[in-house]
């Protein structure tokens, strides 16, 4: 007699939505964990503020569209746009001022510029919920025997696309060997004429635009409060899981951060999903420092 076929075709479902849930998340994250490993490889600096970056991104896609009544796309468009400049602005009016301080210093300068857009944002638009638009529908449609919504594939695509465009941008394009040259040998690319400061500073604004589309992504999935912006917590726990010189290793961090969370949540508690990233972190500090993905960096001293 074969195997019990009700449960087991049910647990592949389960495991199918899971996967499917997980990979949604896992994308924001991705992004996020994209914008850390960025901006640390060029500058050693872990931005903490970048979740709040995330958060303030989104507020002004409601501002634009609430206040100033443009379109959704061009609510977009603005949101980028500031986002990219507030990335530069950090890195000229405290980062650059700061280059001579030692790194702790510039790492409690980024947890301080967080802090700040947190709390300018809770003071400004209020501690209660904004609606963001989704970028599809959020009626959710059947295929076979999964569950999808559109809204999340969505989010899933837009978020491969950006990756895809990033590595693209550092392979192919000028700016992305420039940057290139960054990572490997800052003073070799300062030699042969390379701006390492302008770099530094596109670099700021690189990782900012990645944290303003995930934050665009994923507040019509939760709710948009001065608080959202935790999330970014988890983009630095997949940078660490991935590798945090490992480009390839912050996306691979960030799907597995998703499908893990969402697997605890359903296998065990909901209460799971935010500890497990935590839990992941430590585990990773602790058993592997470099990551599933990152390698040993030599540097001349």
């Amino acid at each position: 007699m074969p195997f019990s076929t009700p449960f087991a075709t049910e647990g592949l479902i389960v495991l199918g939505q899971i996967l499917i849930s997980g990979i949604t998340a896992g994308a924001v994250y991705a992004l996020v964990a994209l914008g850390f490993v960025v901006l640390h490889r060029g500058t050693r600096v872990v931005h903490f503020g970048l979740g709040d970056q995330m958060t303030m991104s989104a507020y002004v896609v409601v501002i634009a569209q609430v206040f100033l009544g443009a379109p959704f796309a061009i609510a977009v468009l603005l949101s980028l746009g500031v986002s990219a400049a507030f990335g530069v602005a950090i890195e000229r009016g405290v980062m650059r001022p700061l280059r001579r301080a030692p790194l702790l210093v510039m790492v409690i300068a980024t947890l301080a510029i967080g802090g700040a857009l947190r709390e300018g944002l809770r003071a400004s638009m209020g501690p209660l919920p904004w609606p963001v638009p989704f970028l599809l529908s959020p009626a959710p449609f059947t295929m076979g025997d999964l569950m999808l919504v559109p809204a999340n594939l969505a989010v899933v695509g837009v978020a491969l696309a950006v990756m895809s465009g990033l590595f693209v941008i550092l392979r192919f394009t000028r700016f992305g060997r420039a940057i290139v040259a960054v990572y490997e040998n800052p003073t070799g690319a300062a030699i042969v004429g390379i701006s390492v400061p302008g770099v530094h500073a596109r670099l700021w604004g690189l990782a900012s635009v990645l944290a303003a589309v995930a934050g665009i992504l994923v507040a019509p999935l939760i709710t948009l409060s001065p608080d959202m912006g935790t999330i970014g917590i988890k983009g630095f726990a997949a940078a660490i899981l991935g590798g945090f010189n490992s480009l390839p290793g912050a996306v691979a961090g960030g799907i597995l951060l998703g499908i893990a969370e969402t697997a605890a949540g359903v296998y065990v508690s909901t209460a799971m999903k935010d500890i497990i990233s935590y839990a992941l972190l430590i585990l990773c500090v602790l058993l592997l420092p470099r990551g599933l993905f990152g390698k040993a960096e030599s540097r001349k001293v």
